[in-house]
């Protein structure tokens, strides 16, 4: 059973990648921590046959979609900041756009 997987982690995310998406994103803020945590539940989750865990979305192109409740990503993101550069994490999730809006 192949089952694409729950999160994508990269460093590569731009939004022109979304610009014909007609549909809303959830972006939210993670430690490296929230990341770690969300690798373990995938991969025990992947071993109940629920989904197909996690996957690098820079070497898995072909399971990236983006559409409603597909994989979410969990993205890198280098700051620069007084102790050099650093990295944030985001959770961007593409989510239904709520009926009669039109943005």
């Amino acid at each position: 059973m192949n089952k694409p997987p729950r999160y994508l982690v990269t460093d590569r995310f731009e939004f022109g990648m979304l610009a014909s998406l007609t549909a809303e994103l959830k972006l939210t803020e993670l430690t490296l921590d929230d990341v770690c945590q969300l690798i373990e539940e995938a991969e025990r989750e992947k071993q109940q046959g629920l989904h197909g865990g996690w996957g690098d979305a820079v070497r898995e192109m072909a399971a990236v979609t983006r559409v409603p409740q597909g994989s979410i990503w969990l993205v890198a993101c280098p700051v620069a900041s007084d102790r050099g550069v650093e990295l944030k994490w985001a959770r961007v999730e593409v989510v239904e756009r709520p009926l009669g809006t039109d943005r």
